[in-house]
């Protein structure tokens, strides 16, 4: 249970004395001090429940922390007019009082909280609205190279939608790179998500796209070269800055490198070499070691002539080098016509099975080395993600009590506060109608007898 359903059972049962006195009054005809300030109770209620909707930033965040609310301002008042209509035991029933009204501070203040969060990611507000809740949100981030010192490009991040209906959470999330030549950009990423459906979308991760070119026209290998400290920069840097600036969970299961051709070979080499940083690695097109089509010039150029230094960032070679005892998720795709890379990926798939590793591999039909095979790729890496880890528990959907998808924070309040109002007075109406019933099927009982009763005259 939460501290809201503690607190709530809490208040429930502090007030569960003077419920059972005011019924018991109330059967007298001896209630009207009571009923007046229940009744009260649940007029201040739901002034609170609208001023909550005009003042809190995240009024839709409270959800059925107003339900609680109109709880707490019906015990209570049941709880000081048990006082002010009592002649024994005052001292008795005043505490009881107190405490029912401590109690209700607390719901009211733990009510309140959800409704006090706000969606900021990396520095930057993310506006709410219907746009953001049902597509999300996307915003370029400078990400300093402390460690690496490497030159890159402004990254690109992707806020799901799913975060936005319920900001208080973690989510996973994703290092992507793109191919060479090319841009640090989301359109692949998005096309995907989108391709799979609003509910995935509402589901996905935190997806980061991130420059390890440093230039259109640069193709550096992902180690720590005379190109720079890619390596550094993309292993380092750049998972420091997503813990000092996103929401992400740090459970390696909802951490994810992936790429693109140039970038799915680093992201293979990098979840090989770092496997407590990564549990999945999704590689689309991904050539089997740096600089592959002019292996001799990259050696000589990034390695100074060491054969070596220059096998070891082969990813191949990296996984079978040691030994993962926690599970890796990896997913490999490319495309069917792609003779050129098609083989190379089976190679480290292969590499990858044999080092334990949880192998998904795909050949996308009538594909070769292009965009429709990123893009399936990537919709095959991230269904089969999603699906662990809504299973896992490690994401959902964040829908808001009673509100559509796309319905923006105050109108989903309203609908709450709605809902909240309609509840109290079908109750009230409810008990009242009853108490009438009753009361009334006990008069008649009543008259019946004393009719019976009465001599009859010859």
């Amino acid at each position: 249970m939460s501290a809201l359903a503690w607190l709530a059972a809490a208040l429930v049962l502090v007030g569960a004395y003077p419920a059972y006195r005011f019924a018991r009054r109330a059967w007298r005809f001896r209630a009207t001090g009571t009923v007046v300030a229940v009744v009260a109770g649940q007029v201040a209620g739901l002034v609170l429940v609208v001023a909550g909707v005009l003042l809190l930033p995240r009024p839709d965040l409270v959800g059925a922390g107003w339900f609680v609310l109109l709880l707490a301002a019906t015990v209570v008042p049941l709880a000081v007019g048990d006082v002010v209509q009592s002649t024994d035991r005052r001292a008795l029933r005043a505490t009881v009082a107190g405490l029912a009204a401590a109690s209700a501070v607390a719901v009211l203040c733990a009510a309140a909280v959800p409704g006090f969060a706000s969606a900021t990611v990396a520095g930057h507000a993310v506006p709410v609205n219907e746009k953001t809740l049902a597509d999300g949100y996307q915003l370029s981030v400078r990400i300093p190279p402390t460690a690496s010192g490497f030159s890159a490009r402004d990254a690109h991040l992707f806020v799901p939608s799913g975060w936005l209906r319920d900001p208080s959470g973690t989510r996973p999330v994703v290092e992507m790179m793109m191919g060479q030549p090319g841009n640090p950009t989301l359109g692949a990423t998005l096309d995907a998500l989108h391709g799979l459906g609003d509910d995935r979308l509402a589901q996905a991760p935190f997806v980061l796209v991130v420059d390890q070119l440093g230039a259109i026209d640069k193709n550096p290998p992902c180690a720590d070269t005379s190109a720079g400290k890619l390596d550094t920069y993309l292993s380092k840097d750049v998972p420091a800055w997503i813990d000092a600036n996103l929401p992400a969970s740090r459970d390696r299961t909802q951490r994810v490198i992936a790429g693109f051709s140039h970038g799915g070979e680093c992201a293979v080499y990098l979840a090989a070499k770092y496997p407590e940083k990564w549990g999945a690695v999704i590689d689309v097109s991904g050539p089997d070691k740096p600089g592959e089509h002019r292996p001799v010039l990259t050696r000589d150029k990034y390695f100074g002539g060491d054969q070596a230094a220059f096998e070891s960032t082969w990813p191949a070679n990296v996984l079978a080098s040691r030994d993962y005892p926690q599970p890796t998720v990896g997913i490999f795709v490319t495309g069917q016509e792609d003779d050129h890379f098609r083989p190379q990926v089976e190679a480290t798939a292969t590499a990858a099975e044999n080092a334990g590793w949880k192998v998904t591999y795909w050949a996308v039909p009538g594909q070769g080395h292009s965009g429709p095979t990123l893009t399936k790729g990537l919709e095959t890496g991230y269904n089969q993600l999603i699906g662990s880890w809504l299973a896992a528990g490690a994401t959902t959907a964040g829908d808001r009590l009673l509100c559509p998808a796309d319905q923006t924070a105050r109108p989903c309040a309203v609908t709450q506060a709605a809902a909240v109002a309609g509840t109290v007075a079908m109750v009230d109406l409810s008990v009242l109608a009853l108490f009438l019933i009753v009361t009334l099927a006990l008069f008649f009982a009543r008259r019946g007898v004393r009719l019976r009763r009465s001599p009859v005259d010859d």
